[in-house]
């Protein structure tokens, strides 16, 4: 995942707190990581990424997964720390944990039974045991279940591996970080560079011990990505800390987008020419290098829709362009489908996979994609988000006295 790879999981506006904002660049941003991971996941199967002088940046495209942690871990925790900072009640655990589950699990159990049963990929039929990991979304932690019907689905692991930790640790930095505002954005800071710090020894720990399948799975269980998450954290409360206050100077600026997005062009170029080979990382300084880059992208990409005037610029217009809002809106659902409609183009057009034309591929898959995830959010995704405000077990309103 993508989003988690994953497209379209959070909202761009915070739903309770003492504040509404909104972030209206966030569908925009989802829509363009999504589209990358699609074009990286044509190139690779159609050979592109082997055969052209370009296969070297569209082997690097699934930096898109980066983002969409980071986008987790901004919207998600913003709202804790919002509340938190103003001395009003966090997001409830029931209320949470239902909309994200609205969110996530009936589109992909949606998609995974037609994926199975109808699209009959894999050929053969798992086991029942199987497919209570898969639907069950614990495939991650099955060395040999690791990547299941639905290819990337094991990022969607990871993900909601990071809904179950995030309240955790909200509640413990709640207990930890009392006392003024001030105070608790510092302990709040503090703690989050731990845990960032935490993330590089892991992946050092790991990358320099483990190899073949179990590295792949041990690198991407919560842990190897959880200094991604924690910059998106890092985000979140530096956004709630200034709001209400005037932004920096920099923030301000009209060249602050264009400055921020030629960064996270840098940090792609180097990616691409200077590190490895075309989707290849062969020893430990690579894969670090890849991991912290691809960090760097996702920071500078989403910087501009965090801070600044949101209605500003011409990259903030591309982002809160229509056609791109769309896509945004449908990203989950592009997350979901785009894996299992190239293998279906390969079958279906009797293509020899590493070996057909990447161009046609990419046009007839994007639109099918784009097609099958307009479906997927209008019959799936968008009656089960109304059900959001149907939680269970809420508590009753106060009633008022007399």
């Amino acid at each position: 995942m993508t989003d988690a790879a994953v497209g379209g999981l959070e909202s761009a506006a915070e739903p309770r707190g003492p504040e509404r904002i909104t972030f209206p660049c966030f569908d925009g941003f989802r829509a363009l990581a999504a589209i990358v991971v699609l074009v990286t996941h044509v190139a690779f199967l159609s050979g592109f990424n082997g055969r052209s002088r370009f296969g070297a940046f569209t082997a690097r495209m699934d930096v898109g997964v980066a983002i969409f942690f980071m986008i987790s871990g901004f919207l998600l925790y913003r709202p804790f720390v919002a509340a938190r900072l103003a001395d009003s009640p966090v997001p409830r655990a029931v209320a949470y944990f239902w909309r994200r589950g609205l969110r996530i699990l009936p589109a992909y159990w949606v998609a995974l039974t037609i994926t199975v049963f109808l699209l009959h990929v894999p050929k053969e039929l798992p086991s029942v045991g199987d497919l209570f990991l898969f639907y069950g979304l614990f495939h991650l932690y099955s060395l040999g279940n690791v990547i299941g019907p639905i290819l990337s689905s094991y990022t969607l692991v990871t993900e909601i591996s990071f809904y179950v930790f995030l309240p955790l640790y909200a509640l413990a930095i709640s207990r930890w970080a009392r006392g003024e505002p001030t105070r608790q954005v510092r302990i709040d800071l503090a703690v989050l560079a731990c845990l960032i710090a935490a993330g590089i020894a892991y992946r050092w720990l790991v990358r320099s011990r483990v190899d073949g399948p179990r590295a792949f799975q041990l690198l991407n269980v919560l842990p190897g990505w959880i200094d991604v998450f924690a910059v998106g954290m890092v985000l979140a409360v530096v956004s709630a800390w200034l709001s209400g206050r005037r932004e920096p100077t920099t923030f301000r600026r009209r060249i602050f987008p264009a400055v921020s997005w030629t960064l996270a062009a840098a940090a792609f170029v180097a990616i691409s020419l200077l590190i490895g080979r075309p989707g290849r990382i062969d020893t430990l300084a690579q894969d670090m290098g890849v991991h912290y880059f691809y960090l760097a992208v996702g920071l500078f990409f989403l910087l501009p829709g965090i801070f600044g005037p949101q209605r500003a610029g011409l990259i903030r217009h591309i982002l809160e362009n229509r056609v791109v809002q769309l896509l945004g809106l449908i990203s989950y659902g592009l997350y979901l489908w785009n894996e299992t409609l190239l293998e279906k183009y390969i079958e279906w057009t009797d293509s020899t996979p590493f070996n057909t034309s990447f161009l046609k591929m990419l046009a007839i898959v994007f639109v099918s994609t784009v097609l099958v995830a307009t479906v997927s959010y209008v019959v799936v995704e968008k009656p089960a988000l109304s059900l959001k405000g149907r939680v269970p077990f809420r508590r009753p309103a106060p009633t008022p006295a007399g």
